[in-house]
């Protein structure tokens, strides 16, 4: 990504982690089964769940400019969850969809 975070103001940071926020839930979507009540992969479910209370925690730390993980934190973190879960592909749409029109 060749987004300079660190030139962004506070309200930029938070609303791209929201965008991420919701991509990310877009891709947690696989980890159930269509149209039931049924998680067919319930550690990578929780995993994603994990990621998105940081990400979330992060955009609010920014609204309420308390300190908290960084931008480039959570950057890190997403591609570390990409490495470690298989999903690269997944978060660099993720990442693609948080970063649109910035």
């Amino acid at each position: 990504m060749q987004l300079n975070v660190e030139a962004l103001s506070n309200h930029d940071k938070a609303v791209l982690l929201i965008r991420l926020a919701s991509a990310l839930t877009i891709c947690a979507r696989h980890t159930y089964e269509v149209g039931t009540d049924q998680v067919t992969q319930p550690e990578l479910l929780r995993a994603y769940n994990e990621l998105l209370h940081r990400v979330t925690g992060a955009a609010r730390d920014h609204i309420l400019e308390r300190k908290g993980y960084s931008l480039a934190t959570i950057l890190e973190m997403v591609e570390t969850f990409g490495s470690e879960h298989r999903s690269a592909g997944e978060m660099r749409w993720a990442l693609e969809q948080a970063t649109k029109s910035l």
